[in-house]
């Protein structure tokens, strides 16, 4: 085991980025693929399985773990956390088209805290840009891979900083932008948002938030005329910064007190949710300072989640609450169009491909739902009889569902 030693204009390319072409959207390379918003161009996504029908490879996994599966290309990215104190780390990266086992670096997490006994300290999503995979644990470990499994550079902020101190660990998943690894630490000691460099782990930037002391939600980055909003979710608010210093933005008020979900870009707005009991949030980007009163399109109490992420898909705006009750809302007036029993709970956040929306609860039952009708029309539900908490990923006409104990690969034959 290795141990951690202690120590064009850019909007246009976002927007560029942001839309993918259908070539980009086969891979799924972070936390809710290509867009951070759920959804791929991929098509041939199979809409009927089983725990045997449909599975064209399922491999066991070491330790616990809710972060969800990694694609490019033809390999496959998991990590995982076991251990008494979940300090004993994984990478591992499969084979996309056989499951075969390709590398699997072991290694030992700086500080181990508080953990949610299904992930452990591997909430996490990696992210890799097709060059390096990037790894970030609940430790407050971050590590840099090349594709073949070759260890290029680790940091422990936990050790710089801090250990996390809340009781679910981390579990914000890092983003790339430009030449930058931008993390989210919000917890209940020191929150703080900071930028590594790629190549070199080293500081871009580092902005403390004195103000905000609970979050598990992931940044996300939005095009906002002529430049680049890196908005994070947390106590309370959302605050927007410069995502190339640091600098803080804006800010907006009235969200939960513990925030989740991560935000959804479509439509010129940004989606917002947070619980339990707490609301949906359509805003207009931009603006500096306060913004709570001049950007805010229409808000909505009703069907808001505590885990899952919402999911946009076309002119439609969806949700799994965590008691297992789907809704649909429009997306320009947030009025509701139907809501569903869908059944079970739910942690997972939907995916979408193809005009088709995958719900998955916590006992592995896959909900499939037509997103081109505006009324609610199921697809197939699909049981594999394991119990899954961490957020499917698609990649080159295959669903990937990491269960409690092992990672499959569903697929027409």
């Amino acid at each position: 085991m290795s141990r951690i030693r202690r120590g064009t204009s850019m909007s246009t390319v976002l927007v560029c980025w942001l839309i993918s072409s259908p070539l980009e959207a086969e891979n799924w390379p972070g936390w809710r693929g290509p867009n951070r918003n759920g959804v791929t161009s991929d098509t041939g996504v199979p809409t009927t399985w089983s725990a045997t029908e449909n599975v064209l490879w399922k491999m066991p996994l070491p330790g616990i773990g809710t972060s969800n599966p990694v694609i490019w290309g033809d390999k496959v990215f998991v990590t995982a956390s076991e251990g008494r104190d979940q300090g004993e780390l994984h990478v591992i990266c499969f084979d996309r088209d056989t499951g075969h086992e390709r590398w699997h670096q072991r290694l030992w997490g700086t500080a181990p805290t508080l953990f949610y006994g299904r992930s452990g300290m591997a909430s996490p999503s990696p992210v890799t840009d097709g060059k390096r995979l990037f790894a970030f644990f609940g430790t407050g470990d971050v590590f840099c891979f090349d594709l073949d499994g070759g260890l290029l550079w680790q940091r422990a902020i936990a050790d710089e900083y801090g250990p996390f101190e809340n009781r679910f660990a981390a579990a914000s998943s890092p983003l790339l932008f430009e030449d930058k690894l931008i993390v989210q630490c919000d917890h209940y000691g020191a929150s703080y948002v900071i930028a590594l460099d790629q190549q070199t782990g080293a500081n871009h930037w580092k902005s403390d938030r004195p103000e905000v002391w609970l979050s598990w939600s992931s940044p996300q980055l939005v095009p906002s005329g002529d430049r680049v909003e890196l908005v994070l979710s947390g106590s309370e608010k959302l605050d927007g910064y410069d995502p190339r210093t640091g600098s803080r933005l804006w800010k907006l008020r009235g969200l939960a007190r513990e925030c989740v979900p991560t935000p959804v870009l479509g439509l010129g707005m940004l989606f917002v949710v947070s619980g339990p009991n707490g609301t949906h949030i359509a805003i207009k980007p931009g603006g500096s300072g306060d913004i709570t009163d001049s950007h805010i399109v229409w808000k909505n109490d009703k069907g808001t989640s505590f885990v899952p992420s919402a999911i946009l898909v076309g002119e439609r705006y969806y949700i799994a609450d965590d008691k297992g009750i789907g809704s649909c809302l429009d997306p320009h007036t947030g009025k509701l169009i139907w809501k569903k029993r869908f059944g079970d709970k739910f942690t997972a956040s939907p995916v979408a491909a193809d005009g088709k929306v995958f719900f998955t609860n916590e006992a592995g039952s896959t909900l499939v739902v037509d997103a081109t009708q505006a009324r609610y029309e199921e697809v197939a539900r699909n049981d594999i009889g394991e119990e899954v908490y961490a957020s499917p990923a698609i990649s080159q006409g295959k669903f990937f569902l990491r269960t409690a104990k092992n990672l499959m690969c569903v697929g027409m034959n």
